[in-house]
């Protein structure tokens, strides 16, 4: 009796004696027969197969391991000579297998076993499946055209009990030693990354089968690598994946790309990536909040972007809402760090409370901004002496009266210059608005008969003009004492007789 008909025997022994009921798998029905078994592809390459062998029976006898049963079948005919990679350390592989290699004879009720290739566990922890023992890998060299089979089994049919599943992979390479191609061409090293990035480049093995490539992430301060995603397919200057990188935490992160040819050999390239979370610094230093403007307002501060920048914009509108108006080009394309962002020129503005705002955008569409609010002065102080007035002649203690008033008053400052006073002497001042009202009592009895000059100034706390504020002065010219007796003929007033007397010394007697 063939070996191919006891197969069918022990299937209804199987039945016959009961065997344990096993969940399902999403897998393929099992191919239970050397003469119907599941080809695989001769390809270079890994060629992978899920199967549920549930419903599997007993195989042919094995070369090592104990009383195997579910037995399944594989079949492979190479294009290539090289190396094949028969493995059942599969994600989907969840019980102890035993793996019996069979080179095809022509009859298929009679393929050759290969005893030294039997294999029932690979210990490593790729193929350890988590029930009972391990998965199992064979390699074995190749011809091409020649045909190969493949056996799998449950370990003494599967006494652990364990899920019915069954995982292989087949691994065809021409056995070179030439490494693929990883490269990554978009993103660029220390570019900008937004929320969705496009990554491309190629992963590629010209010379031998393409195993697979993976994209994968982690932040450059961490261990542990995220995995983006992964194809069995090759690229050549296109798109690898798209990386959804929202919700990551803003900073430098490391992306992997990694080409694994059929034969095992692998290549990776690694570029750092920054990942745009907002626009990082916007900063006023002027103008300050709180503070009062006139003419020409200079802004500076910092609008700066880590690697995202785009641009900033200024803004202004009266304090408690409205749409913002632009200052100067409204948007500009060049970060600032400490320096001038602009000026405003304010005189087109009616006096009063504005908000000036500056806003930076990163090229990810990330904001953030800054607003202050100022005040708007264009209005001098206005002054005024109204006592004494020009031109007038002072003796003893003069009472100085006048109106000093600004919205934003500074101080106000007094003075006189003239006769033996050297430079300006202040007589007052003060911080308060002053409405016709004495401004100081002059005590002239000491100073010579002269000409003096009074002058009152005022100031505003307003930066006009990125620099001084505004200031205005009055100036009164007096006359202080009698230079000179002008009563000619002593009659006690001064009339045309004495100008008569005093044109005959200067100019001579009219004609």
């Amino acid at each position: 009796m063939s070996q191919f008909r006891l197969i069918a025997l022990f299937g209804v022994a199987f039945l016959a004696f009961g065997v344990t009921t096993y969940a399902q798998c999403p897998g393929e029905p099992p191919a239970i027969s050397p003469c119907g078994p599941r080809v695989i592809s001769g390809q270079p390459g890994i060629h992978s197969v899920v199967m549920d062998v549930t419903n599997a029976t007993g195989g042919f006898e094995m070369s090592c391991g104990l009383n195997p049963g579910h037995a399944v079948w594989f079949q492979v005919t190479p294009a290539i000579n090289g190396l094949l990679t028969f493995n059942s350390c599969h994600p989907s592989t969840s019980f102890d297998t035993v793996i019996q290699p069979w080179k095809s004879s022509g009859d298929c009720e009679f393929p050759v076993r290969l005893d030294e290739l039997c294999t029932d566990d690979t210990e490593t922890a790729a193929c350890d499946n988590g029930c009972s023992f391990f998965g199992g890998t064979v390699t074995i060299p190749v011809s091409a055209g020649e045909t190969y089979l493949f056996e799998v089994a449950a370990y003494n049919d599967n006494a652990s009990a364990c899920d019915l599943c069954l995982g292989v992979n087949v691994t065809l390479c021409a056995g070179d030693t030439t490494a693929p191609v990883a490269d990554l061409t978009a993103p660029a090293s220390f570019s900008c990354g937004c929320d969705n990035i496009q990554i491309t480049g190629t992963a590629d093995d010209p010379d031998d089968g393409f195993g697979k490539y993976t994209l994968e992430y982690r932040p450059v301060n961490g261990e542990a690598w995220t995995l983006i995603g992964e194809s069995t397919a090759p690229v050549i200057g296109g798109v690898l994946g798209n990386w959804n990188a929202a919700g990551l935490a803003q900073g430098y992160y490391f992306l992997r790309l990694t080409a694994v040819n059929a034969c095992g050999k692998a290549v990776t390239d690694v570029q750092v990536i920054w990942r745009d979370g907002g626009f990082d610094t916007v900063a006023m230093g002027s103008p300050a909040h709180g503070s009062v403007y006139g003419g020409t307002v200079c802004f500076d501060g910092t609008a700066w972007d880590n690697l995202c920048f785009d641009h900033y914009t200024l803004g202004y509108r009266p304090a408690g809402g409205g749409g913002f108006s632009p200052i100067g080009d409204g948007v500009f394309n060049g970060s600032v760090i400490n320096n001038p962002l602009s000026a405003w020129d304010s005189t087109g503005v009616p006096d009063g409370d504005y908000e000036v705002k500056l806003a930076g955008q990163t090229t990810c569409g990330n904001t953030s901004e800054l607003v202050h609010t100022i005040v708007v002065d264009n209005t001098p102080p206005t002054v005024n002496i109204a006592n004494p007035l020009n031109c007038a002649y002072v003796e003893g203690i003069v009472q100085i009266v006048g109106t000093v008033t600004d919205a934003n008053l500074n101080g106000w400052t007094l003075q006189v210059a003239g006769g033996n006073i050297a430079g300006w002497q202040t007589l007052s001042s003060g911080t308060a608005n002053v409405f016709g009202s004495p401004l100081a009592n002059w005590d002239t009895s000491t100073l010579p008969a002269c000409a003096y000059v009074l002058r009152l100034i005022a100031s505003d706390g307003v930066v006009v003009n990125c620099d001084d504020p505004h200031q205005t002065a009055q100036y009164v010219t007096l006359n202080v004492g009698s230079c000179g007796d002008f009563d000619a003929d002593d009659d006690g007033d001064v009339d045309l007789v004495d100008f008569s007397a005093f044109q005959d010394d200067f100019t001579g007697p009219l004609p």
